[in-house]
Parts: C-alpha cells; structure tokens; sequence
C-alpha cells in the first residue's frame, strides 16, 4: 500500500471485541491507522478527538444504539460509514442505505472481503471530498468577481470613472492597504450600504456594462 493509504484512520465500534480485534488486525496489516470502541459514547469521543477517515460500526449495539450512532456519524460529523450486520440479505442492505451508509459488510469469520469494500469507500468519500472543496472554491471565485463588479460599478457611478479607471482605482486601493481585491471590494460596498442607510436612500443600480 501507499502512503497515502498508511494515513487512513478508521474506526471500529463493535461490543464483540474478539471480532473487533481481528477487524483491527486485517485493516492494520493493510496499511491503515485503526482503532476499536466497544459503545457508542466509546465511539463518539473517538471521533470527537481524532477525527477519523471511516468508520466501521455493528448495528447490533445494545437497544438499537448502532442505529442512532450511525445515524450520528452521518449526520454530525459527515462521517463515511460501512455498517457491520449478522444479516446478509436485502434488509441488511437497506438498512445501510437508510442510515446513509456508504456500504454494509455481513459478519462472518471470512475478512479479507472486508478489504476491497473499505478501499472502494475510502477512495469514493475522498474523490467526492475533493469535488465539494473544487465547488466551494468556484463559488468563492464567483462571489469575489460579483463583489468586484459591484464595486467597480459604485466607484463609475459616483465618480464618473470608466470602468477601466474604476478597476485601476480600486486596485490601487488594495495595493496601498496590501489587502486583496475582493476583500477591498466587499468593505466599500458595506461601507456603501451604511451610508445609504444612514441618509437614507436607495443605492442606484450599478451600469449594465458591468455584468462580463
């Protein structure tokens, strides 16, 4: 394995833990950073203090607490999550996806079938971690380029600059206070929208050349 895969963590909360520790073994001889709770409240401040990669956890906790953990796990914490059942069939399975479980694995004394689906989730959870941070990225880009626009559209109409002059104006702003551009834009629209409030009209709508 990588070592991309040796800084995995995972968790494995299982009340059965002569199984728990051969779950721990396989997952560590393949490279991963493992730890095993046997409750829930175990399993919680687990998470609460290092937070893992996955979790693996048996739905057969005492009085359905499996079921309320792994709900928390996903719910709270976003956490990937691979349900471990004594069942193997369809109920099982739905089970797992009404959970918000990524996968379920049955309970058996076979383990390394354990191995391809903990891979396949782990690589899954991040490829999908990676697009969300791609996402949140753009949409900054995109609010930083609106509160640009915005400014620039503030300095043209009050200053009777062309929009050339109000970008190199506004630019020279950030430069002189060594701050970034949109974090400039965005204090002149506040300070914009104090002073409208404060004498108590309406900001005019900024040219249509502005919009790019």
């Amino acid at each position: 394995m990588g070592n991309h895969v040796a800084k995995r963590k995972i968790l494995v909360v299982d009340k059965d833990l002569p199984y728990a520790r051969r779950v721990v073994e396989l997952l560590c001889s393949a490279g991963y950073d493992t730890l095993a709770t046997p409750s829930a409240r175990d399993a919680i401040a687990a998470v609460s203090t290092s937070r893992p990669d996955l979790a693996l956890v048996d739905v057969g906790l005492t009085d359905d607490s499996g079921l309320a953990l792994s709900a928390s796990l996903r719910s709270k914490f976003s956490l990937p999550l691979i349900i471990l059942s004594r069942l193997d069939d369809a109920e099982a399975a739905l089970q797992a996806t009404q959970i918000g479980a990524h996968s379920y694995l049955p309970k058996s004394e076979y383990l390394h079938h354990y191995l391809p689906t903990v891979h396949a989730v782990l690589a899954c959870s991040h490829e999908l971690h990676e697009s969300r941070q791609r996402e949140e990225h753009l949409a900054k880009a995109l609010q930083q380029k609106r509160a640009i626009s915005a400014a620039m559209g503030v300095l043209m109409e009050r200053s009777s600059l062309s929009r050339g002059h109000a970008f190199e104006r506004l630019r020279g702003l950030a430069r002189a206070q060594r701050r970034r551009l949109s974090d400039v834009a965005e204090q002149l629209l506040v300070s914009v929208e104090c002073l409208n409030g404060v004498i108590g009209t309406e900001p005019r709508a900024a040219p249509e050349a502005l919009e790019s």
